[in-house]
């Protein structure tokens, strides 16, 4: 008769995970971006690669090419680009501070939709929020750090 080994938190772990569920092709996926002062939220769902940033098309909110490749790059590096529809609703910020956090967002949305893909966007250094902002005045100073210029006579 073998004899059966107790069972162990490491095999209970194994044990007690859930099977991954496949991604329904009508289910969303939300996320939310930022960057500076810009915050972007998105849904993200299959489809046939429609972009709308606040109910105006891609290309008139975003009208130079390089602030669209700046918002796509995870999509495009990924090759979703005709795959998945985009509805974001972006607010405060620069138009340029906007596109980044629509980046952001759009790639916190994929890793939500397909966790595989989380090790690419990592490297590429789209989920990771940049925390740069402007610093605020402080008194005495005309600026940030900018001294008032020293006269000696």
């Amino acid at each position: 008769m073998p004899v059966r080994k107790a069972p162990t938190k490491k095999r209970a772990k194994e044990e007690a995970k859930p099977e991954s569920k496949p991604i329904l092709p009508s289910k969303t996926f939300y996320a939310v971006g930022r960057r500076k002062t810009a915050v972007a939220q998105v849904l993200v769902s299959s489809g046939n690669g429609a972009i709308s940033v606040n109910n105006v098309a891609f290309e008139t909110y975003f009208p130079t090419d390089q602030l669209q490749s700046i918002a796509k790059h995870p999509l495009a590096a990924l090759g979703l680009m005709n795959s998945i529809n985009v509805k974001a609703k972006i607010h405060s910020g620069g138009i340029h501070a906007q596109s980044e956090a629509l980046r952001h967002a759009l790639a916190r949305a994929i890793v939500g939709m397909n966790p595989e893909s989380r090790t690419t966007l990592k490297k590429l250094g789209f989920l990771t929020r940049d925390p740069r902002v402007k610093e605020r005045k402080k008194p005495g100073l005309k600026r940030a750090r900018r001294a008032p210029q020293f006269s000696k006579r």
